[in-house]
């Protein structure tokens, strides 16, 4: 008796440890991007493409940790990157982002025109640094 009571106990621990883990696994969401970068107004074709995952930080994004980090400071609101700042010229040479995936489970279509490739670099930081 006293020996199926003990089987009983580890039994209802192990499932309770399985389903904590499980539950565990689910609560952290998922981040997977596709960002690319065009010349023009379009968005397309893409010049430059890379994939984006955090947590840990990977994908063929050249900079992904600091992509990752910077998206983070942001809530993963592409529209709120503020990276470092900076003087651009005037000159008007478009280019065209896009972000398209999951941050943290939440759906992610972003596309944005910078005036040219300095004002995209000094407004997004890493992130589009593909």
């Amino acid at each position: 008796m006293v020996a199926t009571a003990t089987m009983l106990v580890a039994a209802i621990a192990t499932v309770e440890t399985v389903a904590a883990a499980g539950a565990s696994a689910a609560a952290v969401k998922p981040t997977q991007l596709v960002l690319t970068v065009a010349k023009g107004e379009s968005g397309k074709p893409a010049t430059s493409r890379a994939s984006l995952r955090c947590r840990p930080a990977g994908g063929s994004h050249k900079q992904a940790r600091d992509a990752c980090t910077a998206l983070a400071k942001v809530g993963g609101d592409f529209a709120r990157l503020t990276g470092e700042g900076g003087a651009c010229t005037m000159q008007y040479d478009p280019v065209t982002v896009t972000a398209a995936g999951r941050w943290k489970g939440k759906r992610v279509n972003y596309k944005k025109t910078y005036g040219n490739a300095c004002s995209l670099t000094t407004t997004t930081g890493p992130v589009f640094s593909l």
